[in-house]
């Protein structure tokens, strides 16, 4: 139980990391917004839609939904 909460916690902490870098230049409202999705484990299915709907990058994000999916997909995947 203990290393199944520790690599969970360990993934989730990456995650936020990953998002914070990822939004801060848009602002703290976008990056609050971001946390309370992967804090909720919603974060997936969201990258899932922007992918699907082949939303556009946005301005001063650093990269575009497939590449922030793929990051995200890769955390869960190894951390």
């Amino acid at each position: 139980f203990q290393a199944a909460l520790a690599s969970l916690s360990v993934s989730i902490g990456i995650q936020l990391l990953f998002v914070y870098g990822q939004y801060i230049t848009v602002g703290w409202m976008r990056v609050l917004r971001e946390w309370f999705l992967v804090l909720i484990g919603f974060k997936p299915a969201v990258d899932a839609y922007r992918v699907a709907t082949a939303k556009k990058q946005e301005i001063g994000t650093k990269s575009d939904a497939v590449a922030e999916m793929t990051y995200v997909k890769v955390v869960e995947m190894f951390a």
